[in-house]
């Protein structure tokens, strides 16, 4: 019996055993098949995409990189940009090269006049006119400036103020330079430089004079614009060596005012007796009347002056004032 029991045993176990080893065959023979099939299709060149956290980084960058370029594109609008992208691996390189553009339409500057001003006019207000025919070219740039920039309804007093005195002083001397050599204003537009010439505004063609009375002496009744327009002449008020701006205006106005009163080459002075420019005659009106111009001296003048002084007018030099 127990004979039996024990070859019942070992039948049993070997049983057991040809089942493993037929299983271990099957998975071996599918990795063998797995792994040829895999080989096969590497060499009929299809491809085998594997996924890796640095690959999806990489990838990831570069399409921030170039979003990134987009985006200035659209912001800047002034550049050509050539993005080549090249695959090496797993990395990716972005080269990228840029073209910048010229910049567009000036906005109101008065630096080209202020530097012309500071190299051809000296502290007394003596004008270098064949140093601006030289620089003609600069000075017909920055009276373009003022074309493109006209007055707008939002601009403070001091601004609009100081574009007009600007445009008066640029294109007198603009005039000036044009027929250089002359020795006197007179010899421009048979002696009408200031109602003849004219400059164009905004769609508005203005004189000299037009741009003195109705954008400044009317517009603003600041009668310290006669010392502030130089009309090229000798006895003419000074002209600042230095361009009109918003912000040194009503500095420059009183400054001016105070050299050409007490400047005895325009005015004298005596506590009885003021020989005042015909400026003062013209001009009465601006000033008050004929009746407030001693007034106007004794507010500003360094000489005592009595209230009812002898009064004349000098006679006006139209001569150039050049160095």
């Amino acid at each position: 019996m127990k004979q039996v029991w024990f070859s019942l045993f070992l039948v049993a176990v070997f049983a057991i055993a040809c089942s493993s080893g037929e299983t271990a065959k099957n998975k071996t023979e599918e990795s063998a098949t797995s792994s040829s099939q895999t080989a096969s299709n590497m060499e009929k060149g299809e491809t085998v995409t594997t996924t890796t956290n640095s690959m999806e980084e990489t990838t990831s960058n570069a399409t921030e990189s170039e979003h990134a370029l987009s985006n200035s594109e659209q912001i800047s609008g002034a550049a050509t940009t050539t993005t080549e992208t090249v695959a090496t691996g797993t990395k990716l390189t972005s080269t990228t090269t840029s073209t910048q553009s010229v910049a567009a339409k000036s906005a109101l500057s008065h630096d080209i006049f202020n530097d012309l001003l500071r190299k051809y006019v000296n502290s007394t207000g003596d004008v270098n006119y064949v140093g601006f025919k030289k620089d003609k070219a600069k000075l017909t740039a920055y009276l373009e400036v003022l074309k493109s920039n006209p007055p707008q309804s939002n601009w403070s007093k001091n601004k609009e103020m100081a574009y007009w005195i600007n445009l008066y002083n640029a294109f007198t001397i603009y005039a000036i330079v044009e027929k250089y050599p002359i020795n006197s204003v007179m010899n421009l537009e048979d002696g009408k430089l200031w109602d003849k010439k004219t400059i164009v505004i905004d769609g508005e063609s203005l004189s000299l004079n037009k741009i003195e009375k109705d954008k400044l002496l009317k517009r603003f009744k600041e009668p310290r614009v006669h010392f502030a327009v130089n009309c090229g002449a000798i006895s003419c008020p000074p002209l600042l060596n230095k361009a009109w701006t918003e912000d040194n205006i009503q500095r420059y106005y009183d400054k001016q005012v105070r050299a050409f009163i007490n400047n005895p080459k325009h005015n004298t002075i005596s506590i009885k007796n003021l020989e005042a420019s015909q400026i003062f005659d013209w001009y009465a009106g601006d000033f008050g009347g004929s009746d407030k111009v001693v007034a106007y001296f004794q507010k500003y003048s360094t000489t005592e002056l009595q209230d009812n002084p002898k009064v004349r007018y000098r006679e006006y030099n139209w001569k150039l004032n050049k160095q």
